[in-house]
């Protein structure tokens, strides 16, 4: 039992530790490259705002109706009585 313990609280640690470490942000003071960052946003936004314009919206995806399934019988319900074999 003790041993359980103490892999579970090595786990807990070592999981801890990874979710602390760097997740590929990075921090920059160079106003060039912040520059690029703001340019390249207003790029993707404008692209999507475009793309939100030109695409019409559908109010249903579908206009027919579909049939009603019918409830399923099992097969022993629709099969002959057994009949008792005969000595």
């Amino acid at each position: 039992m003790n041993r359980i313990s103490l892999i579970l609280l090595m786990s807990l640690a070592t999981g801890g530790a990874y979710a602390q470490g760097n997740n590929g942000t990075t921090v920059s003071t160079d106003p060039a490259k912040a520059a690029a960052v703001e340019k390249h946003a207003q790029e993707l936004q404008a692209r999507q705002s475009k793309e939100a314009t030109s695409k019409p919206t559908a109010s249903h995806a579908s206009t027919h109706k579909t049939k009603a399934k019918k409830p399923a019988t099992h097969k022993s319900s629709t099969a002959r009585p057994a009949t008792a074999p005969k000595s």
